[in-house]
């Protein structure tokens, strides 16, 4: 067998993403890898993953499919992995066009002053969380690779 008839029979696995806010569905995509915050650390998936389930903290969605990574920012919600297949339930899911970036600079800075006030322990930890979501709001809004990526979904679906 020729080198090239035995890369045409090698089968790339390929995971297929889908993304559901309390909207509905919001984003599917096949991906070579995916990489989430989950409450207890970062978790990566590729093709062949054991089946698992675990709960979504704040942070950056990575996608990597073909060479190219794309980002979105996630907000709370459950993960579930079986069968080549990363099913998302998420509070709150931002693509890079759907951020504010100078909201969430302006949220930052406003959680950093207040922090800087001493405030309240309670107050402290809710400033603490604004400033973290404003962090990964201004990761992905930053990201500088091209968004018509999501051109196609967006057409055919309502945007959450």
């Amino acid at each position: 067998m020729s080198e090239q008839e035995k890369n045409k029979s090698i089968k790339v696995n390929k995971l297929k993403l889908k993304i559901t806010t309390p909207r509905g569905l919001k984003f599917t995509e096949e991906a070579d890898m995916v990489v989430m915050r989950c409450i207890d650390g970062n978790l990566g998936v590729l093709p062949g993953h054991a089946p698992i389930t675990s709960v979504l903290g704040d942070g950056t969605l990575r996608i990597v499919n073909n060479g190219s990574e794309k980002k979105l920012a996630l907000f709370g919600g459950i993960v579930e992995v079986k069968d080549d297949t990363v099913n998302i339930f998420s509070t709150i899911a931002q693509r890079v066009e759907e951020i504010d970036l100078e909201r969430a600079k302006a949220d930052l800075e406003a959680a950093r002053a207040a922090i800087s006030e001493n405030e309240e322990e309670m107050q402290f930890q809710n400033l603490r969380a604004l400033m973290y979501r404003s962090l990964v709001r201004i990761e992905v809004g930053t990201y500088m690779e091209d968004t018509d990526y999501f051109k196609e979904d967006d057409e055919s679906e309502d945007d959450s």
